[in-house]
């Protein structure tokens, strides 16, 4: 690269990042996430906040990155424009807040309408068997009482306790065998109603569309810590809606723990799964010792009210 270019280049940076536009945008989006990181924690008790705050914290940090990306680019393409011309660092940041925008809606848009599909096909199923039709049944039961939108009730032949819901144009709830044979009716109907309740709260669609997305950004540090709180807090606020709907959060503790030690999804189901491998901040499943306290505690909280309700 001739050496005038370089240094046009470097002008270009400097003038870029120096003035106040650009940093204006950067320093604007620290500081929401800053903002909604601090709501997030000082919120513990609030769920369905707490999962709200983590989307717009994930969706903040998509633009984040891309804006960072496209500055780059414009810089080095619009080297000259940039460095010399009287509105040249305006147009760039415009042009790079545009283009994120864009770039963002495309993406998303092609991951939404083709990742569920792309999962679905790498995961063979099967219609219920008779002896599993009770399966079917139940999970229509609970769709109605809870208003769902149409979806679709799929086995999967595998020893590994799976269940999961893969959801995009259309939801489909999937159960392995295996999961069948370790469970009890009790237990497998609170799992079945836990993916129930990713679809009423649209989880099942954001966890197949974070899970993809998250793969493509696989540089974004933001990313990686943001998608798998997410997915924690979607975990916790599906629990305690199933243990709510059934009556029997206990059961749902249960089935947790039982299939706790041999639940490894394969590759396809890897975090959209009822639970799987993982510790810390970078693991897209709560602390199972967690999740069975808090169902543990709405049992006992809904076995006082029972006892309160006979009572008056």
């Amino acid at each position: 690269m001739p050496k005038d270019l370089l240094e046009v280049i470097g002008e270009a940076l400097s003038a870029y990042w120096t003035s106040p536009l650009p940093l204006i945008i950067v320093f604007a989006c620290l500081a929401c996430i800053g903002t909604l990181v601090y709501v997030f924690l000082t919120n513990s008790r609030n769920a369905k906040l707490r999962v709200s705050l983590l989307t717009g914290l994930y969706s903040l940090s998509i633009f984040f990155w891309l804006f960072l990306a496209t500055s780059f680019v414009f810089c080095l393409g619009l080297s000259r424009m940039v460095a010399y011309a009287k509105f040249g660092v305006q147009v760039a940041a415009g042009s790079a807040v545009l283009v994120s925008f864009v770039v963002s809606a495309i993406v998303s848009l092609f991951v939404w309408r083709t990742a569920a599909t792309r999962i679905l096909r790498k995961t063979a199923t099967r219609e219920p068997l008779q002896d599993e039709r009770w399966i079917v049944d139940y999970a229509r039961l609970v769709g109605r009482f809870e208003g769902l939108p149409d979806f679709e009730v799929r086995i999967t032949e595998s020893p590994t306790p799976l269940a999961m819901t893969v959801s995009g144009p259309d939801h489909v709830v999937i159960v392995s065998t295996g999961l069948l044979h370790r469970l009890d009716r009790d237990e497998v109907e609170g799992v079945l109603t836990h993916e129930l309740m990713h679809i009423k709260n649209n989880d099942s669609r954001f966890k197949v569309f974070s899970t993809v997305i998250s793969r493509i950004l696989f540089f974004d540090p933001f990313s990686k810590f943001f998608d798998p709180a997410v997915h924690r807090e979607r975990e916790y606020l599906a629990d305690e809606a199933s243990g709510r709907t059934t009556g029997k959060p206990a059961a749902l503790a249960s089935a947790l723990v039982k299939i706790a030690d041999c639940a490894v999804p394969t590759p396809p189901a890897a975090g959209l799964s009822i639970t799987g491998k993982g510790k810390g901040v970078f693991s897209r499943y709560p602390p199972l010792k967690e999740r069975v306290q808090r169902l543990l505690l709405l049992s006992g909280l809904l076995s006082g009210a029972g006892r309160e309700t006979r009572k008056a």
